[in-house]
């Protein structure tokens, strides 16, 4: 897969490229590199010019600059169109993507073709105070960093909480059964390990200011065709109930749909086929 570094305001960004036809971007969750897309790229390449960047602190792109916000993240977009001549895209974001994928819709519209925003319920609430409620509640370890009197001890208590991370994510359940595709689930466990040893000095920064984005704003403001795409758990579904329709009504030209997630560490990497399927109906209609 072709490879570049891109200059943009906040730093260079690394960007994979795959495929022809028309351009989709790919916009990945906080703490995970493009790499989450390498089961869902050459499901598409046959149909799209496919253009993955490592956000910033992530993979190998630039740190996240200690000053930014998701509407300065969502403008380096435009700069990555802007390196392959491109005018406007097709946008799938997922996570913190459908945060950055909404605000480049919302500000840079004549750019964003087709736009899908996916996240599991609790990515999709409408209601900024309830989701940033939520998702801090969900992400408090990476904020878990003690209070210490010099940079030594901030950055030994930093190391302690990485390699509690690592331990968690070094033994899936997948790894401990009988299945016979332990080996895959072994390739993606590496994977998901990299990921976050590249990107845990940047992860919390990056659900800070996701925290004081005003994603409802900005959900009014979009005019693309657009494509909620709602990832269900059975957890969720009991402590937080769905939240697609009301997410879908705060957009003027949206439609919903679900997925249950099933997928490793519910970033649908093991459902890249059926994911792919929801993209190809999605972005080229009959």
């Amino acid at each position: 897969m072709p490879r570049q570094y891109i200059n943009t305001p906040l730093g260079q960004l690394h960007v994979r490229t795959e495929g022809a036809g028309p351009a989709l971007l790919l916009l990945g969750s906080a703490g995970r590199s493009a790499r989450m897309f390498d089961h869902l790229i050459p499901l598409l390449a046959d149909r799209f010019q496919l253009i993955a960047p490592d956000m910033f602190g992530h993979g190998n792109s630039d740190p996240l600059p200690a000053r930014c916000d998701i509407g300065s993240i969502a403008g380096c977009m435009t700069e990555v169109l802007d390196a392959y001549g491109l005018d406007r895209a097709h946008v799938y974001g997922f996570h913190s993507g459908n945060k950055i994928g909404t605000a480049l819709a919302a500000t840079w519209p004549e750019r964003v073709d087709g736009l899908i925003l996916a996240g599991q319920s609790h990515s999709i609430i409408a209601s900024n105070e309830a989701r940033n409620r939520i998702i801090g509640e969900r992400t408090q370890e990476y904020f878990a960093t003690p209070t210490a009197a010099d940079e030594i001890s901030k950055a030994l208590a930093g190391w302690a909480t990485l390699q509690r991370r690592l331990t968690d994510l070094w033994w899936p359940d997948a790894l401990l059964t009988s299945a016979p595709d332990r080996l895959k689930k072994l390739a993606q466990t590496r994977t998901y390990v990299i990921d976050e040893l590249q990107s845990f000095d940047s992860t919390a920064a990056l659900y800070s200011i996701n925290f004081s984005y005003d994603l409802a704003s900005d959900l009014r403001k979009i005019q693309a065709r657009t494509l909620v795409l709602e990832i269900t758990t059975p957890d969720e579904d009991r402590l937080i109930g769905r939240q697609g329709a009301a997410f879908c009504a705060c957009i003027a030209n949206a439609e919903l749909q679900t997925l249950e997630a099933q997928g490793f560490r519910i970033t649908l990497e093991d459902q890249a086929p059926a994911l792919a399927k929801i993209l190809r109906q999605f972005f080229e209609p009959s």
